[in-house]
């Protein structure tokens, strides 16, 4: 992917993280600005699933016959999520993998596509 040096230069004094090539595993500074705080969706046994890292630090999955709530923080080059309820109770850590066109995989090889 070329980038052109003056947008490189731009993100670097601005402490922003340019957007993670596809194939690329995200960063700390990748996941803040491309997953944490947007509607995501996925598909999980067939049922489409919203769920949203919020940038306060709470997480929420919602289907049509269920939901869940919890907590996430960043640990070891990924997100940890704590859930409180729902199906999936307990922690679950994962990383992120940057498909192109809004589109992410976490290491459970579960799609997840950022909703504008």
């Amino acid at each position: 992917m070329f980038i052109p040096r003056s947008l490189l230069i731009t993100s670097l004094l601005m402490g922003v993280a340019l957007p993670a090539s596809a194939g690329e595993t995200l960063t700390k500074p990748h996941i803040s600005q491309q997953i944490i705080g947007k509607t995501l969706m996925t598909s999980r046994k067939g049922m489409r699933v919203r769920m949203t890292y919020n940038v306060d630090g709470t997480v929420a999955m919602k289907a049509l016959v269920m939901s869940a709530f919890g907590t996430w923080e960043y640990k070891g080059g990924g997100v940890c999520m704590q859930m409180n309820s729902g199906p999936r109770k307990g922690e679950t850590c994962v990383t992120f993998e940057a498909l192109g066109d809004n589109k992410y995989r976490n290491s459970e090889g579960m799609v997840l596509t950022v909703q504008n």
